[in-house]
């Protein structure tokens, strides 16, 4: 069975996959350099011979939060049948509705990531108690980042990606102070803003991935 395959708009998965079949699958080992599988080897392995990519996004629970995650960041959609319509919706979307999307009201069967562009780096940080994943692309020569995304979760945050930190961080030079402030300006969105820590943790992971030395600039 093919796991996942390449098409113009993206690469598409099939939800029935279990995780242990996405995790070996050649061509998400090198999509995204290597950020799926990455994300997979945080679960452990009956599970991952066990849970389909379907159930993992209907039921997110902690050890598969770094997938989710990722697949957040990675621009994923869902497409399936919800009563008689067929319906494509962003991940992000679905997440936000989960509660009145069960597996019997919408039946996916598959996953798009969008094409990605040459100069994109991705990052995953994961932990207990918080997780957190960043993407961009970042221009060669100028330095400027764009396609910015970054989800976070933890034990009071659902998974879910902070649409005003990649709005600031957007088209503009990741430098260590305007780090710091789109990561504030992310948190205040949140109906429980991050605490310092997580911030830090979420300012480390960016300026990682943009190559920026933050260590001087962790005031909030």
């Amino acid at each position: 069975m093919t796991i996942a395959l390449t098409r113009p708009d993206g690469v598409h998965i099939l939800t029935r996959a279990t995780l242990l079949q996405l995790a070996d699958d050649e061509l998400l080992r090198v999509f995204a350099a290597g950020l799926i599988p990455n994300a997979l080897a945080q679960i452990e392995a009956p599970d991952r011979a066990t849970r389909t990519l379907a159930h993992t996004l209907h039921h997110v629970e902690p050890q598969t939060v770094p997938l989710v995650l990722a697949l957040l960041v990675l621009d994923a959609e869902v497409s399936g049948v919800i009563g008689e319509t067929r319906r494509v919706l962003p991940l992000a979307g679905f997440l936000a509705y989960r509660a009145d999307l069960s597996s019997e009201k919408f039946t996916f069967d598959m996953v798009r990531l969008p094409p990605l562009n040459p100069d994109g780096h991705y990052l995953l940080n994961g932990a207990a108690d918080f997780s957190c994943a960043v993407r961009l692309d970042l221009h060669p020569r100028l330095k400027v980042a764009g396609h910015v995304r970054v989800a976070i979760s933890s034990s009071t945050h659902s998974p879910q990606r902070l649409q005003d930190t990649e709005h600031r961080l957007d088209r503009q030079a990741p430098a260590a102070e305007l780090i710091v402030v789109a990561v504030a300006a992310g948190s205040q969105e949140l109906s429980t803003p991050l605490t310092q820590a997580q911030q830090s943790s979420l300012i480390e992971t960016i300026g990682g991935v943009g190559s920026v030395d933050i260590s001087s600039n962790m005031s909030f």
